[in-house]
């Protein structure tokens, strides 16, 4: 290969990387939450593509044993058509998690591409859309609304003494936002009920935290 098929190719490539990397797939939510007493829940699946794609998914734990299943998608693959939906129900098949707080779970979608056409040279990504997906007892149903309100703060420490996980986006000091590293950043992404988080700094003064909701929404609360 010559140096001009070379540039041709890096230049084709380029192009379809960057048309596959837009997912096909968007889904109906950012986070989902089954309350423990549902038969299912269910996740509205898009596929944005002008051509049918097919789909796999499938439900990770995190601090669960990896060899249970508490979760069943139904289906669990399945063909969407350019510019239509499927509708995926959440089953929870074994309901032994903690009664006392949330449980944690990552919902999976992935996409698997149309396979290229005779003659035709094309680089198809699959991509996978992770969300989160939190099981919520019915001891705890009631409560979660603006829970991140009773989140403390003792000298370095931030502690969580709710039953729910929180997604902290942010956290501002005296109007300052704090800069996290890499591994605290993710620990306050998904702080986990009744955790203690050391940030290497001492909390004093005004104190502000930036959290997702349920719906995907952002929320400010100052803590006293």
């Amino acid at each position: 290969m010559n140096k001009t098929q070379i540039l041709k190719t890096a230049a084709l490539l380029s192009v379809v990387l960057s048309g596959q990397s837009m997912a096909a797939f968007t889904l109906s939510g950012t986070r989902f939450v089954y309350e423990e007493g549902r038969k299912n829940i269910s996740v509205e699946v898009n596929n944005n593509a002008k051509e049918t794609y097919g789909g796999q998914v499938w439900v990770d734990n995190t601090t669960q044993p990896e060899s249970v299943v508490y979760f069943t998608p139904a289906p669990t693959f399945f063909k969407i058509e350019g510019q239509q939906k499927q509708i995926i129900r959440l089953l929870n098949i074994n309901p032994a998690l903690p009664k006392d707080r949330e449980s944690l779970f990552w919902l999976n979608v992935q996409e698997i591409p149309p396979a290229a056409k005779e003659g035709e040279n094309m680089l198809a990504i699959a991509l996978n859309t992770q969300v989160k997906l939190f099981y919520r007892p019915k001891g705890v149903i009631k409560g979660r609304e603006k829970a991140e309100q009773q989140l403390q703060v003792s000298g370095d420490t931030l502690k969580n003494p709710t039953p729910y996980y929180f997604a902290i986006t942010a956290i501002t000091m005296n109007g300052q936002k704090l800069k996290l590293s890499s591994e605290l950043d993710k620990q306050v992404s998904q702080m986990a009920p009744f955790s203690d988080i050391n940030l290497g700094r001492n909390l004093n003064g005004s104190i502000q935290v930036e959290a997702i909701d349920d719906y995907g929404a952002r929320h400010e609360y100052t803590l006293k």
